[in-house]
């Protein structure tokens, strides 16, 4: 089911405008920009990735949210939007190179089912590249997350600051090649290939809307 936040949408917006200082501008280029072939973008948010990647790559983004949609628009490009949900992804089996998830498995309710779904529209061999921020290895920060999480995730869209993605992985066929931990270890940006086909069968039409531009 699709949930809207008007008010969280907003508040993220504004938030962007703080992106360099803290470096986020830079690890979205890291992302994205040396992408090429077919690329899905899960959970695009308002877009601010779209900028960054190479004009050899052909980008499809895929988001729930309406009011994050329309802000997406703008930013778009050459990158075809569609509104649908990551964990019935409406794409045929093998249909892409490239998986991008960047600040969403945070947010999405079955993360599991969400995985399971990116590995089944990746091509054999298919990378999954990711900028997630995820549960702490320390015990004071994670006491400081688990404790924040109730109140968190009804006010940022529903974002969990305490999730575990990255146990997630191994589990739904992924295997990190590599990554980097941002500071405190809250952040980490990576890639993963998928090594074994997902349990999940072909989807449904129901979760499409096309945007057209």
């Amino acid at each position: 089911m699709w949930h809207e936040h008007p008010a969280f949408t907003w508040a993220y917006e504004a938030m962007g405008r703080w992106e360099p200082l803290f470096g986020l501008d830079r690890e979205r280029r890291a992302l994205v920009g040396r992408l090429g072939g077919r690329v899905l973008e899960v959970g695009a948010g308002n877009g601010r990735n779209l900028a960054h990647y190479a004009p050899t790559s052909k980008v499809v983004a895929i988001e729930p949210e309406p009011h994050m949609m329309r802000l997406a628009q703008a930013r778009a490009g050459r990158a075809l939007l569609v509104r649908g949900d990551a964990e019935e992804l409406p794409f045929a089996s093998g249909s892409f190179d490239t998986v991008v998830a960047c600040l969403v498995l945070c947010t999405i309710p079955s993360p599991d089912r969400a995985l399971g779904e990116i590995c089944r529209v990746l091509r054999p061999g298919g990378m999954l590249h990711f900028l997630e921020h995820i549960r702490a290895r320390g015990a004071l920060l994670t006491a400081l997350q688990d404790a924040l999480d109730p109140v968190w995730s009804r006010l940022c869209g529903g974002c969990h600051p305490n999730r575990a993605t990255l146990d997630l992985f191994e589990r739904q066929g992924l295997h990190i090649e590599s990554m980097r931990l941002g500071r405190l270890g809250l952040f980490v940006r990576g890639v993963a290939q998928a090594v074994k086909p997902t349990r999940y069968a072909e989807p449904s039409r129901w979760a499409t809307e096309a945007v057209s531009r």
